[in-house]
């Protein structure tokens, strides 16, 4: 007669040790990659509101005369609906010209975003 051999079924340790790895560092690539996502929106809505603001900074330029367009530092606070930006418009006379160099910073001072223009009295 023979002997029937009774193997037990199911996972060893190891098995089980090996996939609660796998899963995890795939859950952490998946995490990471959220967050770096997150941070990099959260940034591009940060700039196109700088850059809807340098918009509306250029258009106040554009309404004054040429002889009362002067360089201005702006304070934190002052657009109500965006009190974490500022402004800053540098004018370098040029003769006929003026050079205006138009930065909006936010995050406090660490990012900014940047236009120069001509401006020409006629």
């Amino acid at each position: 007669m023979k002997r029937k051999s009774h193997k037990q079924g199911g996972f060893s340790m190891l098995e089980i040790i090996v996939t609660i790895f796998l899963v995890t560092l795939g859950l952490l690539v998946v995490m990471t990659s959220f967050v770096a996502i997150s941070k990099a929106h959260r940034y591009s809505e940060r700039m196109d509101t700088a850059a809807s603001l340098v918009r509306l900074e250029m258009e106040r330029i554009r309404n004054r005369t040429y002889a009362i367009i002067q360089s201005e530092v702006g304070a934190y606070s002052e657009y109500p609906e965006h009190p974490d930006y500022r402004h800053e418009t540098a004018v370098t006379d040029l003769g006929s010209a003026k050079q205006i160099t138009l930065r909006i910073y936010f995050e406090n001072d660490r990012r900014r975003t940047e236009v120069i223009t001509y401006v020409s009295n006629l």
